[in-house]
C-alpha cells in the first residue's frame, strides 16, 4: 500500500545532524552518540545495544527509540523494529511517524480495547495543530459535538484492537462526504491509548483517552 508521506528515500539522512536528543547536558549522552556512528558505519547491531542502554537512563526518549526501531528493521527485525516505533511515536517523534506509515502499515499488535468501548474521552490528533476534542461512547455509538451540532456513528468492533466509524443517516446529510477508515490501537497506558487512522492511502495518528 502507497502512503501519502514523502517517501523516505535515505533514512540514514535523517540522523544529521544530532538535532533531538531531548535529554539532559550529561555523560550519558555518550550512548547515544556511540550508536549515531554505530548507524553511520551500518552495525546497527551494536548501534540497538547503545540505545538500549541509553534508554535504561532516558526510558521515554523518542529519539532513541526512533533509531532503534529504524535499526531493527534495517536488519529485518519488521516486527520488533514497527512496535518500537511505535513507542517512539508515543513519546513524540514526527520521524517515526513517517517510516511506520512507510513500513508498517500492515502491524497490528492485536491489543485488547475492552475498556474503551464506553465512556467519555478526549481526542487529540497527533500532527502539526495537534488538535484535540471530545467525545463520547454508549452502546456502540459514538457522539461528537463540534459548533452546537452533535455528530453519531455507529461503532464496529472487529476485533484485535481495530474498529470502523460509520455515521448515521442524520449526521451523514451534514457531511460533505463520508469518508471509509479503519482505526488500529497500537499501544495502550493505563488509561489512553495510540491509534492509526486508516483512510484509503492515509495514514494519521492520535491519542485518546478516557475521562
Amino acid at each position: 500500500m502507497k502512503i501519502k508521506f514523502k517517501k523516505v528515500k535515505n533514512i540514514i539522512l535523517l540522523i544529521l545532524p544530532f538535532f533531538c536528543f531531548s535529554q539532559n547536558k550529561n555523560n550519558d549522552l555518550n550512548y547515544l552518540q556511540k550508536a549515531m556512528k554505530d548507524i553511520q558505519n551500518n552495525d546497527f547491531t551494536a548501534a540497538i545495544s547503545n540505545l538500549d542502554k541509553n534508554l535504561k537512563v532516558f526510558p521515554n526518549d523518542a529519539s532513541s527509540f526512533y533509531f532503534k526501531g529504524h535499526s531493527q528493521i534495517v536488519i529485518g527485525e519488521n516486527e520488533k523494529g514497527c512496535k518500537t516505533l511505535i513507542d517512539a511515536i508515543y513519546y513524540g517523534s514526527n520521524n517515526a511517524k513517517k517510516v511506520y506509515a512507510e513500513k508498517c502499515i500492515d502491524y497490528n499488535p492485536k491489543l485488547n480495547i475492552e475498556k474503551f468501548k464506553s465512556g467519555k474521552f478526549s481526542l487529540q490528533i497527533l500532527s502539526e495543530e495537534n488538535l484535540i476534542y471530545t467525545f463520547e461512547r454508549r452502546n456502540n455509538i459514538q457522539y461528537e459535538k463540534n459548533e452546537n451540532q452533535t455528530y453519531a456513528g455507529k461503532i464496529i468492533w472487529l476485533g484485535n484492537g481495530e474498529y470502523k466509524i460509520i455515521a448515521d443517516q442524520k449526521t451523514e446529510k451534514t457531511m460533505n462526504e463520508n469518508p471509509k477508515f479503519i482505526i488500529r490501537v497500537l499501544k495502550i497506558e493505563k488509561n489512553e491509548y495510540l491509534y492509526e487512522k486508516i483512510e484509503d492511502a492515509q495514514v494519521q495518528f492520535g491519542l485518546v483517552k478516557k475521562l
